[in-house]
């Protein structure tokens, strides 16, 4: 697998002299093109923290974050926020559409965004999305009449109306019941054996960090483990 992401010796402190907190203490990992990959840490442990850096949302006080060995720490604002948008699609706990709009506006959002027409390719795009969730005859629905499995599902598809090489996703399934959970993480595998996606989830549920592949697990702002999950593994 190509390497996709290389975070080097990652410090991030707030505020200054006494009262200064380092949230994250010098946190280095490698991350390849296709890995289905968790964070795990309680509350606090800094986990949101890292995904920031990495997301490009926030820049480290030290250390860097390279994408395809581009090196990020050299770029203005205008260019991260290009990079951004080029590789990486978010996904969060809470699902942040429009209430005003339909399905299909809050779909085609980033494009619009990006000031990109929506032409023949984007709207198909647009509906084999939708068809990959599941949302087939929901696209005129107004956003607000949606169930919360089918609002957050929508949510996955704007991440993915890009076509990121990477979704970040942060406690994505924290509203969900037990069914809708087990439906986004097998939502989440198919749209990475379908698209080669990269998926790194944050979670504080070591029973969501079991359905991934790799689990990195951040205490007190250290990278205090990575492994490989075999249990997922021999399920496969």
């Amino acid at each position: 697998m190509a390497e996709l992401l290389v975070a080097e010796h990652l410090e991030k402190i707030y505020g200054e002299g006494d009262i200064a907190t380092r949230a994250l203490k010098d946190v280095s990992f490698t991350l390849q093109q296709g890995e289905f990959a968790s964070i795990v840490g309680q509350s606090g442990s800094g986990k949101s923290t890292l995904l920031n850096l990495l997301g490009l949302l926030d820049t480290p006080s030290s250390g860097n974050v390279r994408y395809e060995g581009r090196d990020t720490a050299s770029l203005g604002r205008q260019s991260l926020a290009a990079l951004r948008n080029e590789l990486i699609g978010f996904v969060f706990q809470f699902h942040y559409l429009l209430p005003e709009f339909s399905v299909w506006e809050n779909l085609t959002m980033p494009a619009a965004i990006a000031g990109r027409a929506i032409d023949t390719a984007e709207k198909d795009r647009a509906l084999k999305t939708l068809a990959l969730l599941g949302l087939e005859g929901l696209e005129d629905k107004n956003a607000n009449a949606l169930s919360g499995g089918q609002k957050q599902r929508v949510a996955i598809g704007r991440a993915l109306m890009n076509r990121p090489k990477l979704i970040l996703a942060d406690e994505p399934t924290g509203n969900l019941d037990t069914a809708n959970t087990e439906a986004v993480y097998k939502l989440f595998r198919e749209i990475s054996a379908e698209y080669g996606t990269t998926f790194l989830v944050v979670t504080h549920d070591r029973r969501i960090a079991q359905q991934t592949d790799r689990i990195l697990e951040v205490l007190d702002g250290e990278l205090v483990q990575d492994v490989r999950n075999e249990y997922v593994a021999a399920k496969e």
